[in-house]
């Protein structure tokens, strides 16, 4: 699967969706544990009580895996950013004294 290239705010935005995915995930997850009717009693009712609250276990994990994600792609945007705003210093440098960046001119304000 190609994914396109996105850009730092794009990430953000990702980041965003992802938070609140894990959000409804959550919800979905209390809501199982309460969907179990109560009035069931014996074994059966409790067995499937036990597997309902490990679905709902599964669903909290899954939760939990996705705000990881999303805190992983807020840091992969802070990085993106910073690295971009290197590229965007070495760029004016360049673009302000080109030539000069290779032979050392730059910092001792010679002119060629």
């Amino acid at each position: 699967m190609d994914i396109d290239t996105l850009l730092p705010a794009e990430l953000t935005d990702l980041a965003v969706r992802l938070e609140r995915c894990a959000g409804r995930l959550d919800t979905c997850a209390a809501q199982v544990r309460v969907a179990t009717a109560t009035s069931w009693q014996g074994v059966a009712a409790d067995l499937h009580r036990d597997r309902v609250a490990e679905h709902a276990d599964d669903i909290a994990a899954l939760a939990a895996a996705v705000r990881r994600a999303a805190g992983l792609v807020r840091e992969l945007a802070i990085t993106v950013q910073a690295r971009l705003d290197v590229i965007g210093t070495v760029d004016l440098t360049v673009g302000l004294a080109p030539g000069l960046v290779h032979t050392g001119l730059l910092h001792t304000g010679l002119q060629p």
